[in-house]
Order: C-alpha cells, then sequence, then structure tokens
C-alpha cells in the first residue's frame, strides 16, 4: 500500500470510539498514562467544539480507521498570535514506512495554513529518532527548549 490508498478525515462525534482505540494503542506504545474517562472526556470536548481544534483519522480503502492526528490552537506573542498544535499522530505499526507520517504533517500545515496560523508546533519524545527524523524532513526545526508541565 502506498501513502494514497489512505486519507485523512476529519472526525466527528460519531468516531469518539475509533479515536479513542486509536489513543489506547499510542498511549501504549508511548508508555503514557491512559485514564479511559479522562480521555474519553477530552476526546468527545473536542470533537464537539470546532474552536478547540480538530481531529483527522487516517481511513484506508475500507473506510477503518488506521491512524489520528490531533490539532488544537494556541495563542503566542513569539508565533505572532493564533498557531497549530499538532499533539498527537498515531500511525498503525504495520502500515508505518510507507509515507504516512510524512502526509500526516503535510495534512496539519495545511489545516494549520487554512486556519491563519501562523506557526505548527509539536512536542516529541527525546528517544523518538524515527518521529524526529520524519518531523525534521518536514521543515521542523529544533529549537532547543525543554517543554515543562505543571498540572494545575
Amino acid at each position: 500500500m502506498t501513502p494514497d490508498t489512505f486519507s485523512w478525515k476529519r472526525a466527528t462525534a460519531d468516531d469518539a470510539e475509533n479515536v479513542l482505540e486509536l489513543m489506547r494503542a499510542f498511549y501504549g506504545e508511548e508508555r503514557l498514562d491512559f485514564s479511559e474517562s479522562e480521555a474519553r472526556a477530552a476526546v468527545i470536548e473536542l470533537l464537539a467544539t470546532p474552536a478547540l481544534g480538530a481531529v483527522f483519522l487516517l481511513r484506508g480503502e475500507q473506510g477503518n480507521a488506521r491512524g489520528y492526528l490531533v490539532l488544537t490552537f494556541g495563542f503566542s506573542l513569539e508565533f505572532r498570535g493564533r498557531f497549530v498544535l499538532l499533539d498527537e499522530v498515531y500511525v498503525d505499526p504495520a502500515l508505518r514506512g510507507r509515507g504516512l507520517g510524512g502526509s500526516a504533517v503535510e495534512h496539519a500545515a495545511g489545516w494549520a495554513r487554512a486556519q491563519g496560523a501562523a506557526a505548527l508546533r509539536l512536542e516529541v519524545n527525546h528517544a523518538n529518532q524515527p518521529a524526529k527524523a520524519v518531523y525534521s524532513r518536514r521543515g521542523f526545526v529544533d529549537d532547543r527548549r525543554d517543554l515543562m508541565t505543571r498540572w494545575v
């Protein structure tokens, strides 16, 4: 299969279970904490509130979801206003190495431009060299900053 046999389709409220199934796989692979109830609430809120961003599902010719892409909005003076965060991207491991990660980035960049965003940002695990390589080839620059979080 090639990237053109798959396409990124915007998810709707009816796709929440598909998104959650893919999230479980992604979070397991990345060893991220996954709370079913909290994830469900966040997915439902994002799908119901376009002002927050969008979720796209990678669909094959049969229509089955084989990956997902989450894009959300942020605002930064440094980035001249609204920017898009490429919050999560996941492609079924059986499909990796076929250009689908790159297609996710290009889809995200096109969507961000269409929303009037000046920049597309993301975070990537330091150890995830294959993902870092995909992002670098697609124009992302490591700005040598550390992302820090405080739960409030």
